[in-house]
């Protein structure tokens, strides 16, 4: 077939093999009505054009995710400065704190994308350089757990005495690691990871190689009581720098035998939940205060602003009782009042 007699036969121009020759474009239109034509003639489908995405295989009742587009979710962490302000709000607090032997503990109530708990961590190394961190927070979101991890490895580079623990449990559970149900305690996966090595890289290579562990286990399902989601099996994941074993023995945690009792407590993002006031009180802020160390600090507040009634201390439990070791049931509201040095927190 003569060229000419292609291009008219193809897209109506006898001229198209010679455009191309000289190095001429086409448009995508045109490119498929040529492959239609040679297909037709070779007596075959045309190919498919763009690319072919299979469907994942999930059920999104059985497997929920949070932020399913994420170009909005990062797109609002990465163009406000929200999470910076709330950090150096949290880090006001450590003025306040008398941490103890054998570490300072802190706990995140939700670590998102883990931007805030880093800047705190930044602000933590400054004022206590050389103190032993116990480092614990909670997140059902397997992406947030991630981002999260991405930013360990600076840490331990930085403050290489610390100890990061990252659990998927509830509020009333995520302190002391221990599952309410003795079904989902008997189903706990409990993983520790000492890292090697002395470098950033050396860290997140090995970090990078629980994206399988994670994939297989941490996962969320919608509750068909309630509708909120919730766990399919607990998840504690452990981490720690194999160099600093020794030293931080007392602090690292053992499946069955952890205990609370923190310093500072971050729970900016559960007075964001969408659930009621007293569900909040009852099954978020009331766990939290009991997990406090006497004289411990809670900070609330994404923005700063003054403190009513008690004056600028942060915060804390009352009376000096002891923190208790285990988790124990939930308050009422007028507890929480009792527990804490001032009026119970706006919700």
């Amino acid at each position: 077939m003569a060229e000419t007699t292609f291009g008219r036969r193809a897209v109506n121009d006898g001229k198209l093999v010679q455009r191309l020759r000289e190095g001429k474009r086409i448009t995508v239109d045109t490119l498929e009505r040529i492959e239609a034509f040679v297909a037709a003639g070779l007596g075959t489908a045309p190919p498919p054009r763009g690319l072919v995405v299979p469907p994942e295989r999930r059920d999104a009742r059985g497997n929920f995710r949070f932020f399913e587009n994420r170009q909005k979710y990062l797109l609002f962490v990465h163009t406000c400065s929200e999470k910076r302000v709330v950090a150096d709000r949290v880090a006001l607090e450590l003025a306040s704190i008398h941490p103890r032997p054998p570490a300072l503990r802190v706990f995140d109530a939700g670590c998102g994308d883990g931007t805030v708990l880093a800047r705190v961590l930044r602000a933590m190394h400054g004022r206590f350089p050389h103190m032993p961190f116990y480092v614990a927070g909670k997140e059902l979101s397997v992406e947030d757990v991630r981002l999260t991890l991405d930013k360990v490895p600076d840490r331990l580079f930085e403050h290489p005495a610390t100890v990061f623990v990252l659990t998927n449990m509830y509020y009333a559970e995520a302190p002391w690691l221990t599952p309410a149900s003795p079904t989902a305690a008997a189903g706990m996966i409990w993983h520790e990871v000492p890292l090697r090595g002395a470098s950033s890289g050396e860290f997140e290579t090995q970090i990078a190689e629980l994206a399988p562990f994670l994939q297989e286990n941490w996962r969320a399902s919608v509750s068909p009581r309630s509708g909120m989601p919730v766990y399919e099996r607990p998840v504690a994941i452990v981490l720690y720098r194999e160099d600093h074993r020794f030293l931080l023995d007392s602090v690292i945690p053992r499946a069955g035998r952890t205990e609370a009792n923190f310093d500072l407590i971050i729970a900016s993002q559960p007075y964001r939940a969408k659930s009621s006031v007293n569900f909040r009180a009852k099954r978020i802020i009331a766990p939290l205060a009991r997990a406090l160390r006497a004289g411990g600090a809670a900070d609330r507040n994404s923005l700063p602003r003054a403190r009513s009634g008690a004056g600028n201390r942060p915060v804390g439990v009352a009376g000096g009782k002891p923190v208790l070791s285990e988790p124990p049931r939930t308050a009422t509201c007028g507890q929480i009042r009792a527990r804490i040095g001032r009026k119970g927190p706006q919700l």
